[in-house]
């Protein structure tokens, strides 16, 4: 089976989901490396702050994304999995789908995760690696099947005892409104080579300590913009084969 994020094949397109809201500067520098943005719209259940959030509204995987029910992306190139369960603004009840793949392991709140997706996990030979914070890819700033930036200690923990490199930051230096602050991982992404942020990393309190991070497991950082680095519910991607 192929690993759901093996962006290694060639003749594919590269799909990214993104926040409705992004900057019109991230979004065009995306498009620059090939990519097609596929933003999000809000989903009328979450908070509005994070509604339109891709992490709290997709999951993608070999088999397509598993999506909320009630959203509907603006694609018709990429199976849809929809789940059952319907969210709510309170957490944890709103983190269905926040989770996140590093690897062969699914980090993610199972109690709060959908059924589908730890299905999924279990069919696709991925270990459940369970953490405190529901907010798990949020958290996550994965850079490669080996090494992420996380904020969170539980989950820096929870990477350091299957062997995964975690470079741990101060909390802070990510902007997200109706918050105090957002998440390294709502604020990255990685097609496999790069590991783009959305903002400019330079601006960030651990941003060179970060760069070097990217840089030491042969991963290159990207600044997607010239404004400080904001909390876009991460940048999710999906490669869909054209042949």
């Amino acid at each position: 089976m192929r690993h759901p994020f093996d962006f290694s094949m060639k003749g594919e397109v590269m799909y990214v989901f993104t926040d409705c809201r992004i900057s019109a500067q991230a979004l065009q520098a995306l498009r620059t490396f090939g990519h097609v943005p596929i933003p999000c719209t809000p989903h009328p259940a979450l908070d509005p702050a994070i509604a339109s959030h891709p992490d709290m509204l997709l999951f993608p995987c070999e088999n397509g994304i598993f999506v909320l029910g009630g959203h509907k992306p603006a694609t018709g190139v990429i199976p849809q999995l929809p789940i059952k369960q319907a969210p709510a603004k309170k957490y944890p009840h709103d983190v269905l789908l926040n989770a996140a793949c590093i690897g062969h392991y699914l980090v993610c709140r199972p109690d709060s995760t959908a059924a589908e997706l730890l299905q999924y996990a279990k069919e696709a030979d991925l270990t459940v690696l369970p953490v405190r914070q529901g907010y798990a890819k949020c958290n996550l700033c994965i850079v490669s099947d080996h090494a992420a930036v996380t904020e969170d200690a539980s989950v820096a923990a929870a990477l350091r005892s299957v062997g995964i490199d975690v470079l741990q930051i101060d909390a802070g230096g990510v902007a997200l409104p109706g918050y105090p602050y957002g998440f390294i991982g709502g604020a990255s992404g990685s097609d496999g080579t790069h590991v783009f942020f959305c903002g400019d990393l330079s601006l960030h309190p651990d941003g060179k300590r970060i760069a070097a991070f990217c840089r030491k497991h042969a991963r290159e950082p990207i600044s997607l913009a010239s404004h400080p680095m904001q909390d876009v519910g991460s940048l999710l991607f999906f490669q869909n084969q054209t042949d």
